[in-house]
This record gives C-alpha cells, structure tokens and sequence, in this order.
C-alpha cells in the first residue's frame, strides 16, 4: 500500500485528479445543487420554511390552473362517453377534503389536479395495451360540505362511504382514530372499485399526481408481466408500488439493489474517465492500475454526491429503462393490486386496529414480513409526485422540504 501511495503522489496524475476533484466539489456539486435536490450539498441552499412554502403554493395555484382549464374542456366535450364493459384497471382515487380553513384561507385542490391530470393521461396515451377506467372514492364524513367535490362527479363515477353528514355530530378525532379510519376507507375504497368488473386496481391518494408517463409505464409493466386480466399471470404478484418517498432512494439503504448500482455506476464512469485521460496523458502500463483506482474512487464519490435520486431520474427517457425492484416498506401514496393481492390484503387490514405508530402501511409491512410468499415490486423512478403538503392526518402544514 505505501508503495502504491509513493507511486500516486509521484505522478502527475494525482495533481490532475486533485484539481478535477476540488473544481468538482467546489464548482460543479453547488450548481447542480441549485437546480437538483437530493444531492450531497442540497441543504446548505434550502431556502427558509416560510419561503418554501410560499413558492409551493404558487406551483400548486398553477397546476389549478391548468387542471381546471383541461376539466372545462373535458366536461363540455366527453362527459357523455360510455363506459367499458369489462376493465384491465380501474385507477380509484381516494379522496378527502383538506384544510377546511382551519389552519388558513388557502384552498389546495388536491383532487382537482389529480383528477385533471389522470383524465389528461389517460386521453393522451394513444398505444396502450390495456383498457383503464378512472373512479374517485370519497371518504369524508361531511360529504355535503366537501365542494370541491361536487364538479368533478358529474364527470367521473364517484363512491361515496357517507352519504348523510347532516345526522351525525363531527367529532375531532385522536391521530390513532384517525389512523383506523384511513384503513376503514382504504378498504372500503378498493372493495367499491372491484365491484367494478376490473382486473386490476390502481388505489391512490388524492395527493398523488401522476407523472406525464405515468399510464405509459404502468401499462408496459403490467402487461409485460402478464397482469391483463385475460390471461393467467406469468409471476405471483400482490402489488406493485409506483411510488416511494424519494428521500429514502438514496444508495445508502438496507435495500440490496442500492450498493450494486453506485458501484455499477462507478464502474461506467471510471471506464470513460480512464480512456480519455490516457488518450491526452499516455501512462506506463504499470501505473495504469493506480490511474483506475484513482478515477474509480473519484467516480464513486461523485456518484454519491450527485444522488442516487438524480442519476434514477434519467431512466424516463423511455419506458423500457424504468426498474422494478422488491418494493421497501412504508407509504402507500399509489399502489397498483392485483384482485387476489388486494383481497389478501384487505382480509388482513380488517383484523388489525391501526393507532400511532401503527398505520395502514405499517400492518401491510407486518403481513409481509410474516409471509415471505407475498410478493411486492416497486417501480422506479417514481411514477407519481406528493404533493400534499395540507396534511389529512395531523391537520397541519407539512415541512415542504419532506413533502
């Protein structure tokens, strides 16, 4: 080792690769961390909450915008369209009113952008394989009060869990009740749609906003996986997950497929970085071993520096890119179920009692882990983005910088 050490600091490459590293880390990290979160110098530039906020705020008023503008247009042109007989996926969006102006005056529209941008998809999406069918589930218990709502079943079918507020007293309820009534209308929800006639159910929150390539990618998987509804299916699937909270995407995890590809990465990179160096610096063949350690230490460091979530991003350029992996636990903002995983699922949401500390996510966690037969799968990079940052749950703001 001391040799190799002699031998490195004896070449001019280690003065080369010491200044590609110092304009690297001191140049090129802080730009990309001003446009790109997630990397190794992301939080010196996070802005204050206050400021955060604000400039969500003004991000989600444009998406109302546009989603209002599509919604007048769709209602006007296709409201009378009929609907499928039989369907491959039936996309229910499960939906409660948020704010209330309890914390403030502002009106976030969750469901109306969500609503907006799934019709849009699923009307643009010419090649798809697979037949698609849009619900929404409403779970508030004051239906009569929920406005927001009112438009948008005149467009798309709506299931309703209460249907009278007017009888019974609202009551505030304890962030463990809380928590047993998402799970009550997360089976509720799923159990509507799949009276439905659909083979397959996509259940997602009403903060969940699909990606432009959403359909286009869910539609490729599953029918490359044999989940069409009119064959057997060629794996065992119980769910498949199209979203998970992009902080805990980073290579430093527990999930087995993270250290490989930082590795892999590094690997590709100190290819490249090798060929070009010595076709302008031709080494001795007996110190291009040190070269190649150099480079490939560099490259592994950046790799992590820049983030696993922005390297990720690149596989949008086509469908045929995207990974599927075994799904991690937590959240289920959007989840694609297969009619025997759901039911599987279900059946056992209904003999637990969710509480803090104990959510919907972390009994079907719990099932998992007892029965190494049910398989998950996640589909990266996310294929929806969270947008709420007006929480159901805890009645409050969230932290724009975990949304």
């Amino acid at each position: 080792m001391k040799k190799w050490c002699r031998s490195f600091f004896k070449l001019k490459f280690s003065k080369h690769l010491l200044f590609l590293t110092i304009v690297t880390y001191f140049v090129g990290i802080p730009l990309l961390s001003l446009r790109y979160r997630y990397t190794a110098l992301d939080p010196l530039w996070h802005k204050e909450k206050s400021q955060a906020q604000t400039f969500m705020r003004s991000v989600n008023d444009h998406r109302i915008s546009e989603a209002l503008t599509f919604l007048a247009k769709y209602n006007h042109v296709m409201s009378d369209s009929s609907n499928p007989n039989q369907t491959d996926v039936g996309i229910t969006i499960i939906t409660v009113s948020r704010n209330r102006h309890k914390l403030d005056q502002y009106e976030p529209k969750y469901l109306t952008q969500v609503v907006g941008k799934s019709l849009e998809l699923l009307l643009k999406a010419k090649d798809k394989k697979l037949s698609y069918r849009l619900f929404i589930c409403n779970v508030d218990d004051e239906p009569s009060s929920y406005t927001e709502l009112t438009p948008l079943t005149k467009i798309v079918p709506t299931f309703h869990r209460f249907h009278n507020s007017s009888s019974r007293p609202v009551l505030q309820r304890t962030v463990s009740q809380t928590l047993e009534k998402e799970k009550e209308d997360y089976i509720f929800c799923g159990e509507e749609a799949f009276k439905h006639n659909i083979s397959n159910l996509l259940l997602m929150e009403d903060d969940a906003l699909p990606n432009d390539d959403m359909i286009t990618v869910i539609d490729y998987f599953l029918n490359s996986l044999g989940l069409d509804g009119r064959h057997p299916p060629k794996h065992n699937i119980t769910f498949i997950k199209l979203y998970h909270p992009d902080r805990l995407l980073g290579f430093i995890s527990l999930e087995k497929e993270r250290l490989p590809e930082l590795f892999c990465l590094g690997l590709i990179m100190t290819t490249c970085f090798v060929k070009a160096y010595l076709i302008f610096h031709p080494v001795e063949a007996r110190h291009r071993k040190i070269v190649w350690l150099g480079f490939f230490v560099y490259s592994c460091l950046f790799v992590l520096a820049v983030g696993r979530q922005n390297f990720t991003s690149i596989r949008r350029i086509s469908k045929y890119l995207y990974q599927l992996t075994p799904a991690p636990s937590c959240c289920t903002p959007a989840i694609v179920y297969t009619k025997a995983g759901f039911h599987t699922i279900s059946s056992h949401l209904k003999t637990v009692t969710c509480k803090n500390g104990f959510g919907k996510d972390t009994a079907i966690d719990k099932l998992r882990s007892l029965n190494p037969g049910l398989r998950a799968l996640l589909i990266q990079p996310n294929l929806f983005t969270h947008i709420g940052m007006y929480s159901s749950l805890r009645d409050q703001v969230l932290d724009p910088f975990i949304v």
